[in-house]
């Protein structure tokens, strides 16, 4: 399970690692599907869905819940100010883990995070 096996697309396998992560749960999801020869990057997209795939779920669901109680008279822009701290804080462990997860998957080709290793199968 080292770093440098062949892959369906052509591109380097270092490369399809890290293009994992950069556009959340698509770039997965993507890879997942295209690439069928290398199981390092097929874990690194399914790492990928798992993680932001629910933070994605997540953000929209706050998103929704914020614009229902943004309509309530006299205190719906309360429940907007919290949800969109909440939704701001959000996007932003959604930012830090990308940019984590692509250097992670640059420099160390096996590399699991916890927790979330723990659900997926190899």
């Amino acid at each position: 399970m080292m770093g440098d096996g062949p892959t369906s697309l052509g591109l380097s396998e270092r490369v399809e690692r890290v293009l994992a992560y950069p556009f959340i749960w698509v770039g997965g999801l993507i890879l997942f599907l295209l690439e069928r020869k290398n199981r390092n990057v097929q874990w690194h997209a399914k790492q990928s869905m798992a993680v932001f795939g629910p933070l994605s779920i997540l953000l929209f669901v706050v998103k929704l819940v914020a614009g229902i109680l943004g309509f309530i008279p006299l205190i719906g822009w309360l429940f907007v100010v919290i949800l969109g701290f909440l939704s701001t804080i959000i996007v932003w462990v959604m930012i830090v883990l990308a940019i984590w997860l692509m250097i992670m998957a640059w420099f160390k080709p096996d590399y699991r995070l916890p927790f979330v290793s723990s659900w997926l199968r190899y």
